[in-house]
């Protein structure tokens, strides 16, 4: 049996959404290229956004480090 691949969440909270550093994030994103797909989640709105193929990324603790650094702690979760 196949186990449902795992996504990489990110929280975007309400200070969080602006277009430069969603722009930062993604650049950040296409840094890591790998086999997972990322998600956004709105704190705002509630609403689950996913990224295309192209930000799909290899996970890393430097990685979220750099994605909390820049969105705050917490913000970056893997199931």
């Amino acid at each position: 049996m196949k186990t449902p691949a795992q996504r990489v969440f990110i929280k975007i909270s309400a200070a969080a959404e602006n277009a430069r550093l969603l722009e930062k994030l993604k650049e950040l994103l296409q840094l890591h290229p790998g086999p997972v797909a990322t998600v956004l989640y709105y704190e705002s709105t509630g609403k689950l956004l996913a990224l295309s193929e192209r930000y799909n990324i290899k996970p890393s603790p430097e990685l979220f480090h750099q994605m909390e650094e820049m969105l705050g702690a917490g913000t970056v979760k893997i199931k």
